[in-house]
């Protein structure tokens, strides 16, 4: 009996002139909804707001709750309401407001899963995996958004044998586009897929590490930083790393903490000891030179020596989300 209330409580909070009010009252209604008997009625109220906001810092945080319920309960949701949420998410893929892009767009991602065969089927092919360089960026960015959350949060669903290939080519696409933003998706959308495919115990293919690896030689240092994150990342949430991406990233890391600029170098430093594992002893540093090559091995080990023990011994720093198309 309490649920309408709290709900009710955690609605008119969404609307709150303090943005750590509405991102809290997001996340309280995406808890609420785990034990809700009835769906529909919350999602409705949702997708009203998301279409009725006219302040921008309103409608992001309406999308962020939207995307707070759809994730653990999209499939508790009827047909016809999933369709037009659908419809209004895929409309805002190109939405001039970078935050309100994005934010859509992974609320999009996190549908995916829940789509039937079909709606799925239209979704990638007619949409996320059109990768027409020609259109307009902000329509390419929304779409390299959506699928990067729908690797996160489903990848089983969509990474299957009629769509990897593609996805593949998607990704790679994005890689060498001309606007960061659309390479950073790249980047962590290969990410969440290395992160499936080591779940799944596939080997991850040469012809995806390979342009994953030679990003850290991009010419905007953001894009370094990040691709040292991704490593740290799947570090961080991988009991153990394939051997194959280990002997593609651990050489790519250590060229990374010899970057002139101070934050490309620093990543790298932090990302190799999460990876090598030094704060846990040298059981994985040792693993991890025996699959090294001479040079290669020389090299991780004088970095070892000269850098990586001291930033071992400082205190571990806050984790950061991979995924920005989340507000924080």
């Amino acid at each position: 009996q309490f649920l309408p209330q709290l709900q009710t409580t955690f609605l008119k909070a969404l609307n709150d002139a303090n943005r750590q009010v509405r991102l809290k009252a997001a996340a309280a209604l995406g808890h609420l909804i785990v034990i809700h008997t009835r769906a529909d009625p919350l999602f409705s109220e949702l997708h009203t707001g998301v279409k009725s906001a006219e302040d921008p810092a309103i409608r992001e945080t309406m999308l962020q709750a939207l995307r707070g319920v759809i994730s653990p309960a999209g499939d508790r949701v009827s047909e016809a309401l999933r369709k037009s949420v659908y419809q209004t998410l895929t409309n805002m893929l190109s939405h001039p407001e970078d935050v309100t892009r994005s934010a859509a767009a992974g609320c999009l991602g996190a549908l995916a899963r829940w789509l039937n065969p079909d709606q799925l089927c239209a979704t990638l092919t007619d949409n996320l995996l059109q990768d027409d360089v020609s259109v307009d960026w902000t329509l390419r960015h929304g779409r390299s958004a959506a699928l990067m959350v729908a690797l996160k949060e489903g990848p089983s669903f969509v990474y299957t044998d009629d769509y990897a290939e593609k996805i593949n080519r998607t990704l790679l696409g994005y890689l060498v586009a001309d606007r960061v933003p659309i390479v950073m998706n790249g980047v962590r959308g290969l990410g969440y897929l290395f992160q499936h495919m080591m779940r799944n115990s596939v080997k991850i293919p040469q012809t995806l590490l390979s342009p994953f690896c030679r990003t850290m030689n991009h010419t905007n240092n953001e894009v370094k930083q990040l691709v040292a994150r991704v490593c740290s990342y799947l570090a961080r949430t991988e009991p153990a790393l394939s051997p194959e991406f280990l002997k593609a990233a651990l050489p790519m890391l250590v060229n990374g903490t010899k970057e002139k600029n101070g934050y490309v170098k620093a990543n790298s430093e932090l990302s190799l000891v999460t990876v090598l594992r030094l704060r846990q002893g040298d059981t994985t540093q040792q693993q991890c030179l025996n699959l090294l090559d001479g040079g290669a091995r020389d090299a991780l080990s004088d970095v070892i020596t000269k850098n990586l023990r001291k930033v071992a011994n400082q205190p571990e720093g806050k984790e950061e989300e991979l995924d920005d198309t989340l507000l924080t």
